[in-house]
């Protein structure tokens, strides 16, 4: 959920471990990542700046311990509230990361500068972290573009990293592909025509490095 600042973070973090009995364990951030992520909007050409922002996280009472991530852009009174039922949750080995692909913000772009990212537990113990977004203005970075053509697609891409997402019903992400520019037989990204059955929609992320930068293209729906 995006916020405008008044002032503080709400103040819904009063401590009650003396009242559990829990022990005070504070949550720590052992590291995160930021990344500007330019999405289409429509197949006409809009498009909206969102941030993706995971951490890396632990607590010594458990991952289940931990309720609130905020992300703060203090100069802009910006922030972002994520909860248990609303962030990411994925596992990399012994480390756990929680967050957002899609935090938005009013307006089409995002603030670039200095943010924090502020994890609190269920007794209000909270640490945070400093990152920066330091992408550079994105409007004449053009946004991958897919054609359908029968069973097979048509990709027009500035970039040399690019990626299909399939995606459900629903706009969950049922499989990811690397593909290249021009055409690709859908059969190819997914064997056997699984897609058929498995995904009702594709769109096409691409990465500019230097850039620091991701760009999805306007998802398109799959032929019956």
């Amino acid at each position: 959920m995006t916020h405008r600042r008044t002032g503080l973070i709400p103040a819904v973090f009063i401590p009650i471990a003396f009242l559990v009995g829990c022990s005070v364990a504070p949550p720590e951030i052992v590291s995160i990542g930021m990344r500007l992520i330019v999405t289409a909007t429509d197949a006409a050409g809009g498009r909206d700046e969102r941030l993706s922002v995971f951490a890396s996280v632990a607590d010594d009472n458990g991952i289940g311990d931990i309720e609130y991530l905020f992300i703060v852009h203090d100069e802009s009174e910006l922030y972002w509230s994520l909860t248990g039922d609303a962030w990411q949750k994925h596992e990399e080995g012994n480390s756990i990361w929680i967050g957002s692909n899609s935090l938005d913000a009013p307006g089409t772009t995002l603030p670039r500068g200095d943010y924090r990212a502020v994890l609190i537990d269920l007794a209000g113990e909270r640490t945070e972290r400093a990152i920066t977004l330091s992408a550079p203005e994105t409007s004449a970075y053009k946004l991958p573009v897919v054609r359908l053509k029968g069973n097979s697609i048509e990709l027009e891409s500035s970039y040399t990293v690019n990626t299909a997402f399939f995606f459900d019903s629903g706009g969950n992400v049922v499989l990811t592909v690397p593909v290249t520019k021009g055409n690709s037989n859908l059969d190819s990204l997914w064997a056997k025509g699984q897609w058929r059955s498995g995904a009702d929609y594709i769109a096409v992320y691409a990465f500019e490095p230097k850039a620091e930068t991701g760009f999805f293209s306007w998802k398109i729906r799959l032929p019956d």
